[in-house]
């Protein structure tokens, strides 16, 4: 059982228009259906959902209906960010409800169980990296001022640190430095989750714990120069939040549910 409070982190769902495509050979839709399964059959209730990017992998209006369909059966809120796989513009009207201007971020902010959730925006468009930019840097700047002792997490989806993979690590943030500065002068920042590279990563850094998911349908290998499948099943993170501190591990469907 997963004591409460907790939520969900899903990442790179990469479904297509077409349900039964596949990519590297693995089609992701059935992937994504058990992945939910397993969620449903956990003893605790998540408060909330975090889909942290490439939930399409072609940006189609119909791959992002279906998504949202099939995780709003939860029961819970679900939120979502673009990935350098997604069409923000499409993404923000058909998940989130939202307009979304041509070449504008998707910067988003919420409060749940005393906490707060800052959303941010990665996506360049043509792009495996990503970027945030100054616009959105600054926003995040006055967002994390505006309350300075609330507890925070961020979410992107491209990690803001190397993993160790040598094929992997240039497609990250180039403007991670930058970001990382931010976050470094920002105590409430207690944890930053990311997904992108579609394996397990965790570090601390000031205070801030630093975490991936791994992906819903294919894991990459870690630590591994070129690219390769890890042979280790897909997952979702659990984060469980006891009062200001961060409690987070990794259920890998088919093993057993890992303590937090």
């Amino acid at each position: 059982m997963v004591r409460e409070p907790f939520f969900v982190q899903i990442s790179d769902t990469h479904l297509f228009e077409d349900p039964s495509t596949r990519l590297w050979d693995v089609a992701p839709e059935p992937m994504l259906d058990r992945a939910l399964d397993e969620v449903r059959k956990l003893d605790g209730h998540p408060a909330f959902i975090i889909v942290s990017g490439d939930c399409s992998s072609d940006g189609s209006v119909e791959s992002y209906q279906r998504l949202r369909r099939k995780v709003e059966r939860l029961g819970v809120p679900v939120y979502y960010i673009p990935g350098n796989h997604d069409d923000p513009q499409v993404l923000s009207k058909v998940l989130c409800d939202k307009e979304l201007g041509p070449n504008a971020k998707l910067m988003q902010t919420f409060e749940a169980l005393g906490w707060r959730f800052i959303l941010l925006d990665s996506h360049i468009p043509g792009e495996d990296g990503g970027a945030l930019g100054d616009a959105q840097r600054a926003w995040l700047r006055t967002t994390l001022a505006a309350e300075p002792r609330t507890p925070t997490i961020v979410i992107v989806h491209h990690n803001p640190m190397p993993v160790g993979s040598e094929w992997l690590d240039p497609m990250t943030l180039s403007d991670a430095n930058a970001l990382l500065a931010i976050l470094d002068t920002s105590p409430q920042v207690r944890a930053v989750l990311f997904g992108h590279i579609h394996q397990v990563f965790e570090t601390a850094r000031d205070g801030a714990q630093y975490l991936s998911a791994p992906s819903t349908f294919f894991q990459f290998k870690p630590n591994s120069p070129r690219f390769g499948k890890d042979e280790r099943p897909p997952g979702v993170r659990l984060v469980r939040l006891n009062g200001d501190t961060v409690r987070s591990a990794v259920f890998r469907f088919g093993e057993p549910l890992p303590p937090i």
